[in-house]
Parts: structure tokens; sequence; C-alpha cells
């Protein structure tokens, strides 16, 4: 924000006319812009910043108060007192709002405040245990876009046609009692991106939505999970153990085209015609229906688990996605570090498809294994058009001398690519998986 500020006062000053520039030091050219741009500016300001700007000056004592609010401070939005302040202080629009475990009563207080001044940004947590209604105001309201609900419920009866306007929905620990969650789908004329994380239902395992784009699921409670019929869908998003634990089915959704996370050990995974499984001695084997394989050549982001060394099982799957153009790998390196690898199983997959479209790599867990030395060898030999590969180890490899030496190494083998840059980076986090919403992923 500050270099927008600087940027935007530079430009106004070369619009000055010449007979004026002697007095660029006395005007205060940012007070001199209409109300609607100085409440844009205070919008994109910490609401700290924000609310201190109103003893600037006469000009701004009033400004924070019409402005647009932006109330999403972690731990201011724990207090409530100090909430209830800012809510009796500001009388314009609400444009975002968090609460964090705060009494029902409460909650409905501020919500209800918040509708009538158009919210279109909420979150809401509660307590576990003590989980509260939802207010039955949020579910008609117009003006929200983005609704994230931790450990409430919804009420028991569910109008038919409810968030007409909302875009974004993310639940976690909430009761999916009885059909909801179609209903959410099905009523929910706008929604484009929906996140369910720990809901409770296991009779919930079937999807379908004809306008959703992005859709995460994290469950235990089912055995099977069903993408019925999806026609717009482009992210699917599962938690790390969802292909291992249950059946995936993912029946209509042409437009795919990022798919995570997929456990190496997969039992049945079905996209379109194709029916990928393994049998118990680790054999990997592709069913697909005659021309049905749309599916797997529209997927270009593939996110994988591996929880054993890279062998034939990783490059059958790839196999599978010949137009791929990136590849997160998420490695235990302590079931990875294995001193014996099978060089020829490389060997003998060369020429794979999906290598004339592979652009960038990012493997988190690197260890410096042997397996993890053949996976570079094989992707700098033959990645024709690869540009970056992104190595994330842990801090227990933090030797500058250790990253050079292995770039050196790297530089000098014979690479398919000339553009190829291999990059070092610690894994500052240090955790054992990726996030089901890892930045990495979602800025592809």
């Amino acid at each position: 924000m500050r270099g927008r500020e600087g940027a935007f006062g530079v430009l106004l000053i070369k619009m000055l006319p010449s007979s004026a520039a002697s007095e660029q030091e006395e005007l205060d050219l940012i007070s001199q812009l209409p109300d609607s741009i100085l409440h844009s500016i205070l919008l994109l300001l910490p609401f700290k910043d924000s609310a201190r700007t109103s003893i600037l000056s006469s000009r701004w004592r009033h400004l924070w108060e019409e402005a647009p609010l932006r109330l999403d401070d972690y731990y201011l939005c724990h207090n409530e007192h100090l909430v209830s302040w800012i809510f009796y202080s500001h009388r314009g629009p609400i444009e975002s709002l968090h609460l964090y475990y705060f009494t029902r009563d409460t909650v409905d207080r501020f919500v209800e405040s918040a509708v009538q001044r158009g919210i279109r940004e909420l979150k809401l947590v509660g307590f576990v245990r003590r989980p509260y209604q939802l207010p039955s105001s949020i579910l008609t309201c117009k003006s929200l876009h983005q609704l994230s609900v931790v450990a409430c419920q919804f009420p028991q009866a569910v109008l038919p046609s409810i968030f007409p306007n909302l875009k974004e929905l993310r639940l976690s620990y909430v009761m999916l009692r009885n059909d909801l969650l179609q209903i959410l789908l099905s009523s929910c004329g706008s929604l484009d991106t929906l996140q369910l994380k720990d809901c409770w239902n296991s009779s919930v395992s079937s999807v379908s939505s004809p306008r959703l784009r992005k859709f995460t699921w994290k469950s235990s409670t089912v055995d099977e999970l069903i993408i019925e019929d999806m026609p717009n869908l482009e992210s699917l998003m599962l938690d790390e153990y969802t292909t291992r634990d249950c059946k995936v089915k993912v029946l209509n959704a042409p437009k795919l085209q990022l798919l995570g996370f997929l456990c190496a050990d997969f039992q049945t995974l079905q996209l379109g015609g194709t029916l990928l499984h393994q049998q118990p001695a680790s054999i990997f084997q592709v069913n697909a229906m005659p021309c049905r394989m749309a599916m797997l050549s529209s997927v270009k982001v593939l996110a994988i688990n591996m929880e054993q060394s890279f062998n034939k099982t990783l490059l059958d799957l790839l196999r599978c996605f010949p137009c791929l153009e990136k590849l997160f790998i998420l490695k235990y390196g302590g079931s990875c570090y294995k001193t014996h690898v099978d060089k020829e199983i490389w060997n003998e997959h060369s020429s794979l498809s999906f290598l004339d479209h592979l652009k960038t790599v990012t493997v988190k867990g690197y260890y410096n294994s042997q397996s993890d030395l053949e996976l570079l060898r094989y992707l700098v030999g033959h990645g024709k058009v690869l540009r970056k590969i992104i190595l994330l180890y842990s801090k227990t490899f933090n030797d500058e001398k250790f990253v050079e030496a292995k770039k050196r190494q790297f530089s000098v083998e014979k690479r398919a690519s000339s553009d190829l840059e291999l990059c070092f980076f610690i894994d500052t986090k240090n955790n054992v998986h990726f996030s089901l919403w890892n930045e990495l992923i979602w800025e592809r």
C-alpha cells in the first residue's frame, strides 16, 4: 500500500502546472482527493492504520467512520468490547468481518448489524463442543460473497433459496445433516468455490453441481467419494489420505485441470471412463474405455503424496496424465531414504508424453537420498520444456556448500532443456505434509 501511495503522489505532482511547483511542499495532495478515492485507500490499509488516520486533520476526522470497514485482524476480533466499540463508532459499510469464540447473542447482534450494512465477507469460528447456530439473517443476505464457518450449525429448517450471491463457501467441523449439502449446491446460484473440511455425516458421498469450479474435500467418514456431475469443475483438492482410504470416482468433470493429492498407494481412482487401480502386489493397472481418456488429458497440475521411494508406480501414474505442466510431490523422508534404487526403472521411461509439456516440478521433503538424485537426473535429462525444479528441504541440509555443489552437479550434466533452473529452499514450516491450500499449488 505504501508503494501505491508513493507512486500516486508522484503522479499528481507531475500533473501540476509549472506555476504551482513552488507550492508543492505546502500542498497536501492526498487530502484533496474525493472521499470515494480516500475510502478505497483506507480499505487497503490494516485496520489500526486506517483508524489512526482520523487524527491527521479535520479533513480526515470522519473519513474512517464512513469508509468500508475490514475487520479481520485475528487478535482484535477476539475482543468483544473492542469490536462493540468499533461497531458503535463506525457508520459505513462492512466489507469484511471475522468473529472468534463469542457468545451466541453477541454473534447474532454483530452479524445482524453487518448484514444491514452490506457485509461481503464473513468468518465465524465457534466452539467444537458447543457449536452455535448460524443467524437466520445471514442465510438470505444478498451482499454476502464469501462465507467461512468453523464449528457452527445450520438451522433445522433451511429455505430452498439461500445465499443468493455467495461465491465462496468454506465449512469446517459442520454437521451436514440429511440433504443439506445438496441444498447448498442447488440453491446457491453463484457458488464458485466450495471447501469441506472434517464435516460430519457418513451418508454424504455423492456431490454434483453445474456451476462449481473449485472443490476441496477432507473427510475420514466415507468409504467412497463420487463427483457425479460437475461440468465446470477445474480444481479438485483432496486431503493426502482420501485416495488411499476410500474409492474416488470422478464421473463427469471434463474441464478438470488441477488434481491433488493422489496418494501413490491408492487402491482405486476413476476419472471419467478411465479406471486406475493397484493390486496388492503394487502392480499398477489402467483400464480405459476406448476414446474416454479426455479427462486425464485435461489435467495440467498434479499433486502426489509419496510414502515410499520413487519407483515404477510413480512413473506409471505420471504416464496417465499426458499433458501435465506442473507437478508437486510430497515425500515422507523417513520412508523414502533408501540406498538401493533400480536405475532401469528410469531408463525404460525416457519418452513419456508428459515430458513434452512439464514446465515446473516442486518436491517437498527433499532428503538428498539416492532415490531423490535419480529423480532429478531423470527430469533434468528428459524434461524437454522444463523451466524450474524447486526443492524444499529441511533445516538439516541448511548448508550453502551443499546447495552450491548440487547446483553445479546438475548444471554440468546433460540437460534436455537449456533454460532449466534448479532452486533450493529451506522448508520453514518443516511439516510432514502439504497444507490442503498450499500457496505453491494455488499460485498455478
